[in-house]
């Protein structure tokens, strides 16, 4: 008997693992190959059409002025910047003025990715009797391999846990998680704050504002902002803990295709060790190379101090696109196993429901593309096309074979 399409998809995705290529790889890679294929894998914006959301023009506006600039051969810096940079990136992110002289930042040139990697490697320096960084489950792979690269281990825990072991980094999302969309509450944080008892934790913030983002033509695009500061960063702020907030600029202003840096900010309450964090903050940051700046950092960062404002209503403009496909997505599953996956607990790109060992091979068979890992089939919610009858459909398939 002639295998099913699926099949043959299905097959060929099992030698691209074979071959090592990770589970995103294979979604875009098997996707591509299927000129009918829908992506729902592939960590990007999608609009209504199934094309990617374009690149945020003020960030091509300055990178082409910047581009200009590096006309002249010479290593360029925005040292110079590092004053109104860092008061930009803090109203960005709605921290109040009061709390400003308790941060300093770094921009680690290799993205949020960076960030987290940098965070990671200030927090063994500061803090030596670290020995394994703290996840919860289904969390970013990244971590894994961040660890292994540190030399220590990586425990994990179950989503939602507080974790309270005295010798963990801990890492938390603050707002929806990369893989799952599960936003964690404003009291959860606050135990994970109080539990934290002076000791380092890291916060990463890819989707910075993002669980509120059904919110935003009721309530505005700073109200949402400030009530994600309230419920993620505040109670770490108000109980003294040293943390550090690793924030991407891909997801929130569509620039997936030129990776600005990432924005690292730190916050250690006890002022005593503010000379050595800066004297950390510049060894880490030349060890990594980040003190030689790419043009796109550069154009990013003059963009942050110079058109913050234009970023901003880009990146309301992604929230919007986020909303109305969670709207649909929660129109067309109720009543199915899915419909749990739309409730205010979960927010952002992705969700992640359980599958069974049939359903990826049948989910290919319609040309549908989600990230499967085992057990598991991440879906990017705005893959979602707006033309309602295929909307159903998919979602249909959807619900047929993932369990919630």
């Amino acid at each position: 008997m002639k295998p099913s399409f699926g099949a043959v998809v299905l097959r060929t995705a099992e030698a691209l693992s074979a071959q090592g290529k990770d589970a995103n790889q294979i979604a875009k890679i098997v996707c591509d190959q299927d000129p009918d294929g829908y992506n729902y894998g592939i960590g990007i914006v999608v609009d209504g059409k199934g094309r990617a959301w374009p690149t945020s023009e003020t960030l091509l506006n300055h990178a082409r002025a910047e581009i200009d600039h590096s006309l002249a051969g010479e290593y360029m810096s925005t040292a110079s910047l590092a004053a109104p940079l860092k008061e930009a990136v803090l109203r960005w992110q709605r921290i109040p003025e009061d709390h400003w002289g308790r941060f300093s930042l770094l921009i680690p040139s290799d993205a949020g990715t960076g960030a987290v990697k940098t965070a990671v490697e200030m927090a063994l320096q500061l803090y030596p009797d670290l020995q394994a960084i703290g996840v919860e489950e289904l969390s970013w792979p990244a971590y894994k391999s961040i660890a292994r690269m540190s030399r220590i281990s990586c425990r994990e825990f179950p989503i939602g846990d507080v974790m309270d072991v005295p010798d963990l980094l801990r890492i938390y999302q603050a707002g929806p998680m990369n893989t799952t969309g599960r936003v964690q509450s404003l009291e959860t944080m606050g135990e994970r704050a109080a539990a934290a008892k002076g000791r380092p934790v890291l916060l990463d913030r890819a989707y910075s504002g993002f669980e509120y983002a059904r919110l935003l033509d009721s309530r505005g695009y700073d109200e949402i902002m400030a009530m994600s500061y309230d419920d993620q960063i505040r109670p770490f702020i108000e109980n003294d803990v040293p943390f550090w907030v690793s924030v991407s600029p891909t997801k929130s202003f569509g620039t997936f295709a030129l990776r600005p840096c990432g924005l690292l900010l730190v916050h250690l309450p006890d002022a005593s060790r503010s000379d050595e964090v800066a004297t950390l903050a510049n060894t880490v940051v030349r060890a990594r190379g980040s003190s030689f700046e790419h043009p796109v950092t550069r154009a990013f960062v003059s963009a942050l101090v110079n058109d913050l404002e234009s970023l901003e209503r880009e990146h309301a403009g992604i929230l919007r696109r986020v909303a109305t496909a969670e709207r649909a997505w929660k129109d067309q599953c109720a009543g199915s196993p899915l419909s749990e996956l739309f409730t205010d607990r979960y927010a952002g790109l992705f969700r992640n429901p359980r599958v069974g060992d049939e359903a990826q091979a049948a989910i290919y068979d319609v040309h549908l593309y989600p990230v499967f890992t085992p057990g598991r089939c991440r879906l990017n919610v705005t893959g979602l096309p707006e033309d309602g009858e295929v909307a159903r459909e998919h979602v249909a398939v959807f619900a047929r074979h993932c369990h919630g």
